[in-house]
């Protein structure tokens, strides 16, 4: 439903940029992407965007719940339970758990 009311609102590039942040903080080993200027040009860069219409959408995947509102307002960063819960999976299954740290509490979302 989340992804249906992205899409429905900022169409297919809106669903093309929720991916490519949730696959840039995988990517980069990470549970959480910090929303800053610098990010959000290199987004808008990449896709060849207005940095209005970047931002736009990532106001709207928060708006619709895609990336927890809470934790964007007090930290400026972008996740949600389920980037939690991939990341945490990925390092499971690959034995790494040594090596990437658990999610602090004070980030750390249930899934739902």
């Amino acid at each position: 439903m989340k992804v249906r009311r992205l899409t429905h609102q900022y169409g297919f590039s809106g669903y093309s940029i929720y991916r490519y942040l949730v696959n840039e903080t995988l990517h980069n080993g990470s549970y959480l992407l910090l929303w800053c200027e610098e990010t959000a040009q290199a987004v808008a860069s990449y896709w060849n965007a207005s940095l209005e219409d970047v931002t736009r959408i990532v106001n709207g995947c928060i708006q619709v719940g895609l990336f927890n509102d809470e934790l964007f307002r007090k930290h400026r960063v972008l996740t949600s339970a389920d980037i939690q819960r991939n990341y945490m999976d990925h390092i499971r299954s690959c034995g790494m758990l040594s090596r990437y740290p658990d999610i602090p509490k004070e980030f750390e979302l249930s899934a739902s």
